[in-house]
């Protein structure tokens, strides 16, 4: 899928982004070029960042982990 339509840059090219060492949106913008002209993509990014990033992935398990401990209601989060 298409995530950055000014700069040609698929969810797969973020994906290999991510897995050659992007940690951040920066990051990944610096890589492919994405999000770099328009900035309509930068939501999607960010998300593609979030699922796939296996730093940012241990940080919100253990966000949530720590959450849990001090009795914080999801609504709160």
């Amino acid at each position: 899928m298409y995530v950055c339509h000014c700069n040609v840059v698929t969810d797969r090219d973020i994906i290999e982004a991510i897995a050659n060492g992007a940690r951040c949106v920066a990051d990944v913008a610096r890589e492919t070029g994405a999000g770099r002209t328009c900035g309509n993509c930068i939501s999607s990014l960010r998300d593609l960042v979030c699922q796939h990033c296996p730093v940012r992935a241990e940080r919100r398990t253990e966000q949530h982990a720590a959450e849990r401990e001090v009795g914080v209601a999801g609504a709160a989060r």
